[in-house]
Formats: structure tokens, C-alpha cells, sequence
């Protein structure tokens, strides 16, 4: 099991946040903030335990940096809460955790139970972080597959249709087809 709030400030700091450790009145967090974005990020033992402390914790959060949210201007819109739980979830606790995101009062939410390796971190922290790349993928032979696909029309329909063929031509062999 690792760390939660190391390991998010660690992936947060390799793409551009600044993040810092913070105490709000009773639990450790980390605050972040890049040029768009900011937030604080909490770290529970279990999903019921974050479903009991969440607003507290947030209110907590957000009352004592209310003055550097509101010198943020525009970029307080975009204020996010984070909470994480390093025990999955249930279906019960899912449910419950999908409800704090759907709750658009104050800041952006993402909750998430069973973030116990930084795969999970990062998978946890993807709205956040930027694009990736796109993954490489073998060539594909394009006139193989329009053969192996076109199972429906006749061998010299898709003869046709693959040459270079006037369109007059193609149309004249699918129509002798039906």
C-alpha cells in the first residue's frame, strides 16, 4: 500500500502542478495548482470513512485558503476536491461516491475508492492530468480487412470495388450482382 498523498503530489509535480502539504483542522492534504487548475486532495483509509468526512474536510479546505481561492479569480471555477480511499469500494460505497461527484456545490469533485498503487493514482488523477500520448498500433492492411469484412458481395464485386476502376464500372458489377 502506498502513500496517497505523496504518491498524487509526485504525479501531480511531474506534470506542472505545484503542490504542497497541508494541514486543515483535524487531516493531512495536499493542496495543488498549475496555471488552470486548483484544488486539495484527501486520503482515507476506507470509502465509508470518506463519505462520513468529505464535506467536513472540504469545508475545512476551503475555508482556510478562501482567500487565495478568491485573489485566483477566474481559475476558482476550476477548484477541485480530491478524495481518495485506498480501499475499493463496494457497491454500496460506489454509489455514495458517485453521488459526491454529482455534487457541483462549491468545487469539482472526484471520489474514488481502491486507489492503492500509483496505477491507481494515476488512473484516480486522469481528469486532471494532461493527454497522453496515442497508442502505436501495428499497420493495418487496409485492402485485407475491406476483403475479410465484405463477406455479402460477391469476389469480383470487391475485386471492382478495390481497383482502380471508373465508379461507372463498380456500380455496373453491384448491380449485376443482385
Amino acid at each position: 500500500m502506498i502513500d496517497i498523498l505523496t504518491a498524487s503530489a509526485r504525479v501531480l509535480s511531474d506534470v506542472g502542478f505545484s503542490t504542497q502539504r497541508i494541514s486543515v483542522p483535524g487531516r493531512l492534504a495536499v493542496a495543488f495548482e498549475n496555471a488552470t487548475v486548483l484544488g486539495f486532495l484527501f486520503a482515507y483509509d476506507n470509502p465509508s470513512q470518506l463519505i462520513d468526512s468529505w464535506v467536513r474536510d472540504g469545508d475545512s479546505a476551503v475555508g482556510a485558503y478562501q482567500f487565495g481561492l478568491r485573489r485566483a479569480g477566474q481559475k476558482a471555477w476550476n477548484t477541485y476536491l480530491l478524495l481518495f480511499a485506498s480501499e475499493e469500494a463496494d457497491y454500496g460505497t460506489s454509489v455514495g461516491l458517485s453521488a459526491i461527484e454529482e455534487d457541483l456545490a462549491g468545487t469539482r469533485k472526484i471520489a474514488r475508492g481502491g486507489v492503492a498503487d500509483m496505477a491507481d493514482v494515476r488512473a484516480a488523477l486522469l481528469p486532471l492530468l494532461p493527454l497522453q500520448n496515442a497508442p502505436m498500433l501495428d499497420p493495418v492492411d487496409v485492402v485485407a480487412e475491406i476483403r475479410q469484412r465484405a463477406t455479402e458481395l460477391s469476389q469480383r464485386a470487391v475485386d471492382a470495388f478495390l481497383s482502380t476502376a471508373d465508379t461507372a464500372v463498380v456500380i455496373q458489377v453491384l448491380e449485376e450482382q443482385q
